[in-house]
């Protein structure tokens, strides 16, 4: 293993990005740092071969009294190269509670990401220092295989792509190639503050280290390159299991294979929740949550709260969504003569109508209507909590629990009755006298909610009917 830093060229660069998956434009993040400044004049060099539109785009965090003059450099240096230079602000105000360098982090790329196109993408200055950096603070907070893997050199970020072009060269090799070009960029005081772990890590840690192990940082790499193959086998791993236990991208069925074993189970709700879209569960958390799944018996309710999403345990199935609560269905009487009602953005719209009028249209209108009080309702709306199934009245909770909807959901199920005594549960389970009325005016009830959740309890609802 050489110790000796690869020399930071333009043609390297290129040579890199040629590696990457191919991209419509690119939108480098501008600060008007040493890492930034080299990657912005390396690529005006190379513009050329890009093939693609190349700017830049700059944040204003607004923390430094010195934030608007760093703009303006930025806007300077971005002139002279002949680079577009887009800025934007952001408003650090309101706080996560995760701390000033991560809020700021999450809207920078917030704002940046708003600005990309498909197949767009932001590069980034991060280099192989960076990399051993945020790799150490992974092993500081106890991070697995996937926090070890540290940074990748690409990823998705909003509708195109993140991509991470210097992760190969040393910040010592990029100040080298802008002293070589006669180059200046900006010294951000922050970067030398001990109150943040990375400074802190970057100045006393990694130094220390080097003392001891000349080349720390190219040891740290070999350790993420052993931990992203790992990472790629235990994720193929998962992937396998999602594809044939995901009934849905929000509700994943558990298997007792998958149940006996903790680290399979982990591995299986840490991928699934990343498919989903949500954010990373700490890993603490999650093995708390997992612990709680298998040792959960019938009815027991296990459930995981955090950054926004709700991750519940049904039965044998893990249901996951915003911590958003689901509309409940509204209470509603249905006017004679009308074939569309609606019952609000998660639930959607009941119709009644012929075969031929309740298609996808709203222009459903009822060839006949029902003699009596006709209405639309949840099971907290009603008086009457059984339904007549089989010559015996069943309770709405059996029928639920059958069903296997779980009890958050089920206030969202629209339920219809007749003269006060309910008649259809959704648009699957219906009163015998209901259905045959249904039948013989050749008349059609149907549900279409709008929640996702909503949608696949109807969809599997109907796989069992049919």
């Amino acid at each position: 293993m050489s110790n000796r830093a690869l020399e930071f060229t333009a043609e390297r660069l290129l040579h890199i990005l040629r590696s990457l998956p191919a991209v419509n434009a690119y939108i480098v993040g501008f600060s008007g740092g040493a890492d930034s400044t080299a990657l912005l004049h390396a690529l005006g060099k190379i513009r050329q071969e890009l093939g693609v539109p190349l700017s830049a785009a700059h944040v204003n965090h607004a923390i430094h009294p010195d934030a608007d003059l760093w703009q303006q450099q930025c806007k300077d240096f971005c002139h002279q190269q002949g680079i577009e230079l887009t800025c934007l602000d952001i408003n650090l105000d309101k706080r996560s509670g995760k701390g000033l360098e991560a809020d700021a982090r999450h809207l920078r790329y917030q704002a940046i990401s708003a600005l990309l196109g498909p197949a767009d993408c932001l590069l980034t200055a991060h280099h192989a220092d960076d990399q051993a950096e945020t790799l150490f603070l992974n092993l500081m907070r106890g991070s697995g295989v996937e926090g070890l893997t540290a940074m990748p050199e690409s990823r998705p970020l909003g509708k195109g792509l993140l991509q991470r072009p210097l992760l190969r060269f040393t910040n010592s090799a990029l100040k080298d190639y802008l002293c070589n070009n006669g180059l200046a960029w900006i010294e951000d005081p922050s970067n030398q503050s001990m109150n943040h772990d990375r400074n802190f890590v970057r100045h006393e840690i990694i130094p220390r280290l080097e003392q001891r192990w000349p080349g720390v940082s190219q040891r740290l790499l070999l350790t993420r390159q052993a931990m992203t193959s790992a990472r790629r086998l235990l994720e193929g791993l998962a992937t396998d299991y999602l594809v044939v236990n995901l009934g849905h991208p929000y509700v994943l069925h558990l298997t007792p294979d998958c149940m006996d074993k903790p680290e399979m189970l982990r591995l299986v709700v840490r991928c699934w929740i990343k498919q989903a879209d949500a954010p990373g569960i700490p890993a603490y958390r999650l093995g708390s949550f997992c612990n709680q799944v298998q040792q959960a018996v019938s009815g027991h309710k296990v459930s995981l709260r955090w950054d926004g999403w709700i991750l519940r345990l049904y039965r044998q199935q893990l249901w996951v969504q915003p911590d958003s609560i689901v509309q409940d269905c509204p209470a509603l009487g249905w006017p004679e003569g009308q074939g569309v009602i609606e019952l609000g953005e998660d639930v959607g719209q009941m119709l009644l109508g012929t075969a031929a009028t309740t298609g996808n249209g709203p222009e459903a209108a009822a060839p006949e209507y029902p003699v009596g009080e006709f209405s639309v309702g949840s099971r907290v709306s009603l008086d009457e909590h059984s339904i007549y199934l089989g010559g015996v009245h069943k309770s709405l909770k059996n029928v639920f629990q059958n069903a296997g909807i779980p009890p958050w959901l089920r206030d969202s199920i629209p339920i219809c009755s007749l003269d006060g005594e309910p008649v259809a549960v959704g648009d699957w389970c219906f009163n015998e006298r209901f259905a045959r009325w249904l039948s013989e005016n050749s008349t059609t009830l149907n549900w279409r909610p709008i929640h996702p959740l909503l949608q696949f309890i109807r969809t599997q609802q109907h796989a069992l009917r049919y």
